[in-house]
């Protein structure tokens, strides 16, 4: 009868599994449940396991979630805010440490590059002493960076109303895309290109000089012996390109480095 007054007056509780759930990871909301603490003992048998979980996992999610924040806060001051953006979450973390309490966590530092799976080392207290463990947090990237803001075919020469910028998910990305517009300013597409669609540095080139269609002089020269045979080019390059041929008259095709306007050096045969 008693307990049934106390928790029928704690009117920011609906229930007796709230207000004990509250009352265990000391966010309760009166000095009344301070009193139901003292006069009376914790809830016993498969309701009591199930209360006790629920706090444990409550303070968990406490300390896993500051852990986050202070991730996130570690990600940012290491890179550009303007151009990069991050979305952590946890991977691994000790029971030991997620079920400490939040207030315990003293940092979180970045351990190594920011990679898909990232570590960390979390400083935190226990008892007085400071403690070190490492964790690993799932780390999801994105970086502002041009993209083709049209259709751009292979061959097409590349101008500013071309590019615009847009958030990308960059993984895996060790330095293969371009990151900045201006660098993408007269150069040519090497492949056709969707809307939307990152640059990468493979897929570009500086003014072509043979096109694709030319009839071109292929040049053999080997052991002191030079032959020259006419060609068709089969792709576009720019200057000291590898690109590839094809000779009607033979029926092969070659590679060749592109050596000048209209003349390819033979590199090997198909």
């Amino acid at each position: 009868m008693i307990l049934m007054m106390i928790i029928t007056n704690l009117t920011c509780y609906q229930n007796l599994d709230q207000a004990y759930l509250k009352l265990l990871s000391g966010n309760y909301c009166t000095g009344e449940i301070a009193e139901w603490q003292m006069m009376h003992r914790p809830p016993s048998g498969e309701f009591g396991k199930r209360i006790a979980s629920e706090a444990e996992s409550a303070k968990s999610s406490l300390m896993t979630e500051k852990i986050g924040e202070l991730a996130l806060e570690e990600l940012y001051s290491r890179s550009d805010p303007d151009t990069y953006r991050f979305e952590v979450t946890p991977r691994w973390i000790p029971g030991s440490l997620a079920n400490t309490p939040s207030e315990q966590l003293i940092s979180v530092t970045l351990v190594g590059n920011i990679e898909r799976y990232t570590v960390f080392d979390v400083a935190y207290s226990e008892r007085g002493q400071k403690r070190n463990v490492q964790i690993q947090m799932a780390v999801e990237i994105e970086r502002l960076m041009p993209v083709a803001g049209r259709r751009i075919m292979n061959g097409d020469k590349i101008y500013e109303n071309d590019i615009t910028m847009n958030w990308i998910s960059v993984p895996y990305e060790r330095g293969q895309l371009v990151s900045a517009g201006d660098y993408l300013e007269g150069k040519t597409s090497r492949r056709t290109m969707s809307v939307g669609q990152p640059f990468r540095y493979a897929d570009l080139s500086s003014e072509l000089i043979i096109e694709a269609g030319d009839i071109v002089r292929l040049i053999f020269e080997q052991a002191g012996i030079q032959i020259e045979m006419t060609v068709e080019a089969r792709q576009s390059g720019a200057q000291d390109e590898e690109i590839h041929f094809y000779s009607h008259e033979t029926r092969k095709r070659y590679a060749g480095r592109v050596i000048g306007p209209g003349v390819a050096q033979w590199t090997k045969t198909l």
